[in-house]
């Protein structure tokens, strides 16, 4: 016998109107950033191992309803960001191609972003900023989302483009940035491949 209740419910048989009432403001640019945080402090992290292979681990993001994990090691130790996009692109392919190995054979360290490629900062930065103030800083950084730290340096949260989207019903198109010759070549040919 479970220890929960079944609630109520109704049928929306002559339910033709939104109300128009809020309680407190609907959300903007304007809002708080706090408001679009993921609080490590109130929400366990979404975490994945290392070397779960890349179907399995797209598979556990499809039903669990998220489009991003951070990445651990066996001793539970934060080694970098997988997005659904590293599971399902192109990098997929070339990274199986460049080691000679078929795409099952490929794990989420082969196309996750190493920790030392993201970008975070401290939540007190938050705490004091705006929504519009973090996708001007995502788009300045060319990353989906920017990690919080505590004042010692571990990690608090994080903030992605996409929660920041359905939050405000908005599109927010991140274009990625370039570092080095190889990743340009890499952009171009990834958004050639999208307009074809």
């Amino acid at each position: 016998m479970s220890e929960f209740k079944l609630l109520n419910t109704t049928k929306l048989e002559g339910i033709y109107q939104f109300c128009e009432h809020y309680e407190g403001n609907p959300l903007s640019i304007f809002s708080p950033a706090e408001q679009v945080v993921t609080d490590f402090t109130r929400r366990h992290p979404q975490v994945i191992l290392k070397d779960v292979d890349i179907d399995h681990a797209l598979f556990m993001m499809v039903n669990g309803h998220v489009r991003c994990k951070l990445v651990i090691d066996h001793d539970d130790t934060f080694v970098g960001v997988v997005n659904s996009k590293d599971l399902t692109g192109r990098k997929v392919l070339t990274t199986a191609q460049k080691r000679n190995v078929s795409r099952a054979d490929l794990t989420v360290e082969d196309v996750m972003t190493r920790k030392g490629d993201l970008h975070a900062m401290f939540y007190e930065c938050v705490e004091n900023a705006r929504i519009g103030d973090i996708l001007e800083t995502l788009k300045e950084i060319g990353h989906q989302h920017v990690l919080l730290m505590d004042e010692n340096q571990n990690l608090r949260g994080m903030i992605s483009a996409s929660d920041i989207a359905r939050a405000l019903h908005i599109p927010v198109n991140i274009l990625q940035k370039a570092h080095s010759f190889k990743e340009i070549f890499e952009i171009i040919y990834e958004h050639a491949e999208v307009t074809a």
